[in-house]
């Protein structure tokens, strides 16, 4: 199944809007952020398998990242959904679904706070919470060396990808030495390691947002019983989804099953 030309199309960063690719044309508008270590094309594999007539896809690229790569700033949570808005009141939409993967499983909990009548439903997928990742002095070596060693970027795709190829590996460091900025990998591991709004997220309105979380039951970070103590106790209209014979990446893994769940989601709580 190919992507229908006239349904898709990238937009290049321009002043401080994100750069994003565009895909369908249908009423229900979704936001879809990326995760650390890849831009929005980490989701191509699944573009083929959406509805474009129904919902219209924004996936942005982070400032650093692909269509985003010479936009620079904080690269904090707070800048990331500033940028969101920003480019959603760019689009006009008043209100509209949002999903993140990894990284930015924490930044559907930040919109989810600061824009709660904004945000019709969020889909964390693999998430960091709003707590952070915290790491050890050792994980959190390993963790900086993979901003500029090949090896060790290809050994942890492989750790947190359930099994997955070398030649899915390979493409994966590929495609992260290719389109994210060697400035943005460091500060945004940063914001991953020192990052924690979650007492902000238990006392807010948006807690009442409609989440849908996703793991991987292959994923050997985030897990089930980790997101029962995190998004699932915090936000009071949480659902948890454990994919089968995913990893960290179960956009790849099962696209056609990963957009069917999204999609349910989604037609259940359009705006």
């Amino acid at each position: 199944m190919t992507i229908s030309p006239e349904h898709f199309e990238h937009i290049a960063a321009a002043g401080n809007l994100l750069g994003h690719a565009r895909y369908g044309d249908g009423p229900t508008p979704v936001l879809v952020m990326h995760d650390w270590l890849g831009d929005h094309t980490s989701f191509n594999a699944t573009m083929s398998w959406l509805d474009g007539r129904t919902f219209t896809y924004v996936f942005v690229d982070l400032r650093g990242y692909g269509l985003s790569t010479d936009l620079t700033g904080d690269y904090t949570v707070d800048e990331i959904a500033t940028d969101c808005l920003r480019l959603a009141n760019h689009l006009g939409w008043s209100r509209f679904h949002v999903i993140g993967h990894s990284m930015t499983g924490m930044v559907t909990q930040r919109l989810a706070v600061d824009a709660p009548s904004r945000i019709a439903s969020a889909i964390a997928v693999c998430p960091v919470s709003a707590a952070g990742n915290r790491l050890n002095p050792e994980a959190l070596a390993f963790f900086s060396s993979t901003t500029n060693d090949d090896d060790a970027l290809r050994r942890l795709f492989k750790f947190v990808s359930g099994g997955l190829s070398d030649v899915w590996v390979d493409r994966k460091v590929t495609q992260n030495r290719t389109t994210v900025s060697p400035a943005c990998r460091a500060r945004y591991l940063d914001m991953l390691v020192t990052t924690d709004f979650a007492a902000e997220v238990q006392g807010a309105e948006g807690v009442d947002t409609p989440f849908l979380v996703i793991v991987g039951d292959k994923d050997p970070g985030i897990d089930a019983a980790a997101m029962t103590q995190t998004f699932l106790a915090w936000h009071s209209n949480a659902t948890l989804e454990v994919m089968p014979n995913c990893g960290h990446y179960p956009m790849q893994a099962c696209p056609p099953y990963f957009a069917t769940v999204i999609e349910a989601f989604l037609t259940h709580h359009s705006v």
